[in-house]
């Protein structure tokens, strides 16, 4: 039986954004869109649906969605990270491609995606005041953002699928650990109940 935090981290997968990307023609990486929602949600600054999906409009590059199904999607995106975020279950995950995919794949994605929380968390205003974990992860996020050209070249095999693995685990526990800096767990917390798809 799927349970209530499966649902919510599917709608997190990687493939499923990205063939809203294609329907809509849009050339930007989904990793980077997801990487970006969480910087700016972890920098403790409030993100209402509405001022989401203009980001995204703006972010993606498109006047209008064609579709509504992938409206829909980004919508059941936010409202699952949101809710994977804070309900304390530590089950929250970055919208990269999964281990079926290339480790160069892989990588390069964990790139775009700490690319894009920084971003995002650069756009939410937060600068001022922040303590030297936080200083910390963002760094090494930045450095992690730099390694796109490395990751292009990663070859498959068991000592870098470790390496990225570790990193990958990084980069999920970092997220919580600087969202939970500023909002309080709530186990009962659902936004996709919160904010319906209409």
């Amino acid at each position: 039986m799927t349970t209530p935090t499966e649902v919510l981290k599917d709608a997190l997968d990687f493939d499923s954004i990205a063939d809203v990307f294609v329907t809509e023609s849009i050339s930007a990486s989904p990793a980077e869109l997801h990487g970006q929602l969480c910087g700016y949600l972890a920098s403790g600054v409030s993100l209402p649906l509405e001022q989401w999906l203009a980001m995204v409009v703006e972010f993606c590059d498109i006047e209008a969605w064609k579709d509504t199904a992938s409206r829909e999607a980004i919508v059941t995106l936010y409202n699952a990270t949101l809710t994977l975020l804070q309900n304390g279950e530590y089950a929250f995950e970055p919208s990269i491609a999964d281990d079926d995919s290339e480790l160069s794949v892989r990588g390069m994605t964990l790139s775009q995606w700490a690319h894009g929380f920084l971003a995002g968390y650069g756009l939410s205003g937060k600068k001022d005041n922040l303590s030297d974990d936080v200083k910390q992860v963002l760094q090494d996020f930045a450095n992690i953002s730099a390694m796109q050209s490395e990751m292009k070249d990663l070859e498959d095999n068991n000592d870098n699928e470790a390496d990225l693995t570790e990193l990958i685990e990084y980069v999920r526990l970092s997220a919580m650990m600087l969202y939970s800096e500023h909002h309080e767990v709530n186990p009962d917390v659902d936004h996709t109940k919160s904010n319906p798809l209409h």
